[in-house]
């Protein structure tokens, strides 16, 4: 399939890398976030310059010129791996088999911004990552598969984040793609009565007295 990419820092850039290297779809565009004056080029756009990958960066996805260029590349689908800007619908909807999105949490369970760190806090024993159809709500849309993975009693968010979550929603992202290549792949409804929300977590937050 012809992938279009989005996404920024170090978990993009695993995720690009491994559709470019490892997989045998098409990357054939890839968006992250602007530059910002006086911080570092972010790694997905490093990495695809590298390459040789057309990289765009939009600072929104609502003017008609962005969705014009999104429809120009022909995608069959945009994999969303961590991406902070909202992409309404109009340019989600533009590749053939629309956008899904890599959230860090098995939802409907600790929708929201700090989604690794609750689960530790509140002293759970497990947790993992979802592929899911972003929506114009928050982490709200159907899914397509989820991961769990278990939380230690020593384990920091270090730990699950990067020794656990990261490699498994890298390899998620692909397996998530490669089912809807095979024309399998489910699209099941978050159950609202479990769904939870958390804001970004503080240091106090985080504190044991």
């Amino acid at each position: 399939m012809k992938i279009i990419l989005m996404g920024q820092q170090a978990f993009g850039k695993s995720a690009l890398e491994k559709f470019h290297t490892g997989t045998d779809h098409e990357v054939v565009a890839v968006y992250c976030a602007p530059d910002k004056e006086g911080k570092p080029v972010d790694p997905v756009k490093e990495y695809a310059q590298s390459v040789g990958l057309p990289v765009f960066q939009p600072s929104n996805f609502k003017d008609q010129e962005v969705l014009d260029q999104i429809k120009s590349h022909d995608a069959d689908l945009c994999v969303m791996a961590y991406v902070i800007i909202f992409v309404p619908e109009a340019a989600r909807d533009i590749p053939k088999h629309g956008s899904i999105c890599f959230h860090p949490s098995l939802l409907p369970l600790h929708r929201g911004p700090s989604s690794i760190n609750w689960p530790i806090i509140w002293g759970s024993e497990k947790t993992g990552l979802t592929i899911f159809y972003p929506n114009d709500g928050l982490d709200e849309g159907e899914i397509l598969l989820q991961k769990e993975v278990e939380i230690g009693p020593d384990d920091t968010l270090g730990d699950v984040y990067f020794s656990k979550i990261f490699p498994l929603g890298v390899d998620a992202c692909v397996e998530a793609a490669d089912m809807i290549a095979a024309g399998n792949a489910p699209r099941i409804t978050q159950d609202e009565s479990k769904a939870t929300y958390e804001s970004w977590c503080k240091k106090a937050d985080a504190r044991i007295d």
